[in-house]
């Protein structure tokens, strides 16, 4: 059963170093230049597990342009359960959500939660 953790979650802190150095590994596959602390804090940050298990997390910000945009990172070989985080967190906001896709299989799992190409490599999931 997949659960949510948030930063405000006592739990979130029990996972918080796995989940720092997970990101660290993946942050230049990411394009995400800002610290662990740093999207914890000034973004809206989920970290999923699967019982005990973390899966990864999905973080959303604003842009300079006013849109909401998405940005994740997960454990390898957990393609399934990251489609299903994904779909569950498109449900929590009532506007446009984009993302940049920075690869083949991140465009590949947008393409299968609803979102449509929007302009080279960035998609949109309209609500």
């Amino acid at each position: 059963m997949i659960r949510v953790l948030i930063p405000l979650d006592k739990e979130f802190y029990l996972f918080y170093a796995e989940c720092k150095k997970l990101y660290e590994n993946v942050q230049v596959e990411i394009h995400d230049t800002n610290s662990f602390e740093f999207i914890c804090t000034n973004t809206f940050f989920y970290m999923f597990l699967d019982d005990n298990k973390l899966i990864g997390a999905i973080y959303y910000f604003v842009d300079e342009e006013g849109k909401l945009f998405l940005n994740g990172f997960a454990n390898r070989k957990m393609h399934k359960l990251n489609l299903e985080c994904l779909k569950m967190s498109l449900d929590w906001f009532d506007t446009d959500i984009y993302a940049q896709a920075q690869n083949r299989a991140s465009a590949l799992c947008l393409l299968r939660c609803g979102f449509r190409r929007y302009k080279e490599n960035v998609f949109v999931f309209e609500k």
